[in-house]
């Protein structure tokens, strides 16, 4: 079962709460260095669909000065071995005793939840590399602006929020940015001199990594331009957007190129973790989609996609157990300008309780009428176990009832 983080001041949380014991101390790291972390930071938040990641490398720099391995900061606590410094210690914090008491928090973002052998079964192993103590930080920063921010009740409006800070001094968001951060990662929450400082300092440190690499360097929210030469967008691509808590991602090595990503299904209302396949047409058409199967991972039997086209929603219900090839969704007219995708969530209404999984991997997407993205797949094939075409003989859209144009704004609950 899914735990919910907390209301509560840092210093009283278990998990979910990273500890700033580091930032007073800057790191020993090369300009090689330095900008792979940032290359890092940048490339995590956009795969889970934020676009504003100089935020993340402020933290990043006020915890630890972007260092993530003991032998990076010495001063540090040595904590336990990482792969992301070959087989060394992470850095561990200080602020908690004596380095014997082994309860600094870990790694670049300095999650704690309080040992270091509870930190790692709170987070799991990928908590000790670099990548996942980073993906971990993309969570928490979007879950404490769900939590906190009026009117931003899911994991993709919080997406919009962060997105629309405007990385400039003395801008009204920025600066509530820096006091929820100063809340959340500290536990200072009041306007006294020392909270005002902390909540400075992640400001500060975001404006001048933004700064450091240079706008064009940040910017992401371009990275998907238009579907694929060969009509397939994978998960983890620069069109998918993977959102939810990394703890509940699991990665295989089956699937279309070798790959998939599967997590627990759940019965609640609202998708916890969830994947999107953004569809970028660039100009009108009609497309075959079509998911893919063939890693034969999921055993969900109601996994629904939501097909967002043309101001109009259709969902489709695949049986994930129904084939190990590419199955139809159907066929649809794309408008080619606005929000356009396909969603599917863990919310398949199969409870958590069934050990039920869902899959996520490539979609494919097939021009009708010589557009881009052409496929290789055959555009009239209905697949096993998906739907027949939503267009009839005549070119009507037939599969579903057509449903307004939304975004899912329901609060993401965790699995049960």
């Amino acid at each position: 079962m899914r735990s919910i983080a907390a209301l509560c001041l840092l210093a009283a949380c278990g998990v979910d709460q990273p500890t700033p014991e580091l930032s007073a101390t800057a790191s020993d790291l090369s300009a090689a260095v330095k900008q792979q972390r940032y290359t890092l930071i940048r490339d995590s938040a956009a795969e889970m669909g934020m676009h504003n990641a100089a935020l993340l490398a402020g933290i990043a720099t006020s915890e630890t000065g972007l260092a993530h391995c003991q032998s990076e900061a010495t001063y540090a606590c040595p904590g336990p071995a990482s792969s992301s410094c070959n087989g060394g210690p992470v850095i561990a914090g200080s602020a908690d005793g004596p380095c014997s008491l082994q309860q600094g928090g870990l790694g670049m973002f300095q999650f704690d939840a309080g040992t270091y052998a509870q930190t790692v079964a709170a987070y799991g192993p990928d908590i000790l590399t670099v990548s996942g103590n980073t993906a971990q930080a993309v969570w928490f920063v979007n879950d404490k602006v769900i939590l906190d921010i009026n009117g931003v009740k899911d994991w993709l409006a919080a997406n919009d929020w962060l997105d629309g800070i405007v990385m400039q001094a003395g801008t009204p968001r920025l600066e509530r940015w820096a006091t929820l951060m100063a809340c959340r990662y500290n536990g200072c929450c009041a306007t006294s001199t020392l909270c005002t400082t902390r909540a400075n300092g992640y400001r500060d440190n975001a404006l001048a990594s933004f700064t450091d690499m240079g706008a064009a360097f940040w910017k992401t929210s371009d990275r998907c331009a238009s579907i694929p030469a060969d009509g397939v967008i994978d998960e983890r691509s620069a069109c998918y957007v993977a959102g939810g808590d990394p703890r509940y991602w699991r990665q295989e090595t089956v699937g279309y190129a070798g790959t998939s990503e599967w997590t627990g299904t759940t019965s609640n209302a609202a998708a916890a973790n969830f994947g999107e396949w953004i569809i970028k047409p660039g100009a009108p058409g009609s497309y075959h989609l079509e998911v893919n199967l063939s890693g034969a991972v999921g055993t969900s039997k109601k996994a629904s996609y939501e097909i967002a086209h043309a101001g109009m929603v259709d969902h489709v219900v695949i049986d994930q157990t129904s084939s190990t090839d590419f199955v139809a969704l159907g066929d649809f007219d794309f408008a080619g300008t606005g929000d356009e995708h396909v969603f599917l969530g863990d919310n398949t209404g199969e409870p958590g309780t069934s050990n039920t999984k869902v899959a996520f991997d490539a979609i494919r997407v097939t021009s009708l009428d010589g557009g881009g993205g052409s496929g290789s797949g055959d555009p009239g094939g209905a697949g096993t176990g998906g739907c027949a075409s939503s267009r009839d003989s005549g070119g009507a859209l037939a599969l579903l009832l057509a449903l307004p144009m939304f975004r899912r704004r329901g609060r993401r609950q965790p699995k049960t």
